[in-house]
């Protein structure tokens, strides 16, 4: 089983996580660490470090952020490299109700399905 972090800023996590909740109808065990623009970088990067620990632990770790190349997607990156962890970033709704129902599948695969449901979910004419 695969162990999902939500790396975001702060109410972006959270938000999506509810209404993950929402829709599968019941409570997720995905950690979160909100990173705003007032939190320190090496504290954000520690706190960051200490919850993929604690998750590496049940098993691999795919971490998903809101915007790339903003703090929390920075700092993600930077601890990830520890564990050789996946970070996908572009978070939203589709893209982790995907990878909910998929969290049986390793990383590396979960990753590859983490960017399809995010793609999926957005609709041009």
């Amino acid at each position: 089983m695969t162990i999902i972090v939500l790396v975001t800023h702060p109410g972006v996590g959270e938000s999506l996580r509810r209404q993950a909740e929402q829709i599968v109808g019941h409570t997720l065990s995905v950690p979160l660490v909100a990173i705003g623009s007032q939190t320190d970088p090496d504290r954000g990067l520690a706190e960051l470090a200490q919850v993929l620990g604690r998750a590496a632990g049940g098993g691999e770790v795919l971490i998903l952020t809101d915007l790339p190349g903003a703090t929390p997607h920075n700092l993600a990156m930077r601890a990830a490299r520890e564990g050789a962890w996946p970070v996908v970033s572009g978070l939203n709704l589709p893209m982790l109700l995907k990878v909910l129902n998929h969290a049986d599948k390793p990383a590396p695969e979960l990753a590859a399905l983490a960017h399809y449901g995010g793609r999926q979910g957005i609709i041009y004419p």
